[in-house]
């Protein structure tokens, strides 16, 4: 049956359907609509106006098409659709005006569906019982607590295609997607919905737990979970071009975001997913894309010499792929200020900071010093070998030695020790026996590190027990 430049108004009556019912306006149920019956074939409502029911509507295997544009599903009682289509012109907008559920198939093809503050349930638990055409982005669009749920019995990916919604058009447009993955096949319900600028909404992502070091500001989700108690996997996807890189789910809690747990990073869609496995807390509903704090050590300060070289080597808690930026200040004495790892040549003392920015945007800081030493043979002129790990090695104390011959007479002028080997000294013995208390008399040559020419010198130094 086709009606034709009007609407069908079913003003009190039954239309029983096993066929196709195309009008070009709106159908209008006042009283009963039903499919052709529980074993019959499918039967078709093809409208381009607004689906208006007051009265009932009992779905069998049936579909209903909505194919015009800016449709309204209304009127003053819920409509439980068996199929509901999406069609007409490519983007265009399907609009709820109150709650509808759907126990057969979404088909959201190429357009919106505006849930506004009301509710689109699907109770079909297949987790394909949502559908969209290839390569479109059909969405779902909600507003306050509107939102798209779905009735779950397997542990299988349930895809929420959460868009936000295009009639507030003096704000970006985003289709971010969300999977949740029940932990059991217990019958359970979940809904989604996409929502602009976390902070507008009170939920300021300045305020975080000692683990977040950023919240996306750009938009957050409402999670739910309305009926039955498994916990889930939450997946959310994102474009980490426009939207910024995340690392992290976070959930509004206790008037601040706060670090899920362990996540995984993945992708799918097109897109790049971050996902938390067996999360059960739903309420607060806000969940956002969030970006853990790491560690920043510049290492210890160290003491140099004149024309030492000194290679920088901070340990930063991430990989080298989650590493945006690196800068050293100030860039004297450098050979790169930009790397992680440069080679620093001073000819003072000095302070390094490094400044480490992760692929999120979060930045941590640290310093370090390199205190230059003199240019001086720097030797004790006491020593006490008494093994009590203190001071029981006589030689010569600095790091910068490369070449070294050094000798040690006692009074009478006998060579009691020596050594060319950079680090090593004398432990106060002569031939495995223990050496007097007095004083000794030592010559060295050595050459510093940075330096061509060999230096004599010599001293006199006080054994002790």
């Amino acid at each position: 049956m086709t009606v034709l430049n009007d609407s069908l108004h079913n003003f009190d009556g039954l239309i029983q359907n096993a066929g196709d019912i195309n009008v070009t306006g709106s159908i209008i149920n006042d009283d009963s609509l039903t499919g052709g019956g529980a074993l019959a074939t499918t039967g078709l409502y093809e409208l381009g106006g607004n689906w208006v029911n007051n009265g009932t509507v009992i779905s069998y295997q049936d579909s209903v098409m909505l194919s015009g544009d800016a449709q309204l599903i209304t009127g003053s009682v819920v409509t439980a659709f068996h199929h509901l289509i999406l069609a007409g012109t490519a983007n265009s907008v399907k609009t709820q005006t109150l709650n509808a559920t759907v126990d057969g198939i979404l088909d959201l093809r190429n357009h919106e569906l505006a849930t506004q503050q009301y509710e689109m349930l699907v109770l079909n638990a297949d987790p394909a019982a949502i559908t969209k055409a290839s390569g479109a982005d059909g969405f779902v669009s909600s507003l306050d607590t509107g939102r798209l749920s779905r009735a779950t019995n397997s542990t299988s990916a349930y895809l929420y295609p959460t868009g936000t919604p295009s009639s507030i058009s003096t704000l970006p447009f985003y289709y971010r997607p969300v999977a949740m993955t029940p932990s059991s096949a217990a019958h359970n319900i979940y809904g989604a919905r996409i929502v602009h600028d976390p902070t507008a909404d009170s939920y300021d992502v300045a305020k975080l737990d000692d683990t977040l070091c950023r919240v996306n500001p750009l938009y957050y989700h409402r999670l739910y979970h309305s009926l039955g108690g498994t916990s889930a996997k939450i997946k959310m996807y994102y474009d980490d071009v426009n939207d910024g890189y995340w690392t992290q789910i976070a959930h509004w809690a206790a008037s601040r975001w706060n670090y899920m747990g362990r996540s995984t990073i993945g992708s799918g869609y097109g897109l790049t997913s971050v996902e938390v496995s067996n999360w059960s807390n739903f309420s607060p509903h806000p969940f956002a894309l969030g970006s853990k704090k790491f560690t920043l050590d510049a290492g210890p300060d160290q003491n140099i010499y004149s024309g030492q070289t000194v290679q920088l080597n901070p340990a930063i808690g991430l990989t080298s792929l989650d590493i945006d930026n690196v800068q050293w200040s100030p860039s004297t004495y450098l050979d790169y200020d930009n790397i992680k790892d440069p080679t620093a040549s001073p000819t003072e003392t000095i302070q390094y900071t490094v400044v480490v920015t992760d692929r999120s945007g979060c930045s941590l800081r640290d310093s370090l010093t390199l205190l230059l030493m003199p240019d001086l043979l720097l030797i004790p002129n006491a020593f006490s070998p008494n093994n009590d790990q203190l001071n029981d090695i006589f030689k010569p104390l600095n790091k910068n030695l490369t070449k070294i011959a050094f000798q040690i007479f006692d009074r009478w002028g006998e060579k009691v020790f020596e050594t060319d080997g950079v680090g090593e000294g004398w432990d106060g013995t002569y031939k495995n026996v223990k050496q007097d208390i007095g004083v000794y008399v030592w010559k060295i040559q050595y050459q510093l590190e940075g330096s061509s020419t060999m230096r004599s010198e010599s001293g006199n130094v006080t054994l002790v027990r």
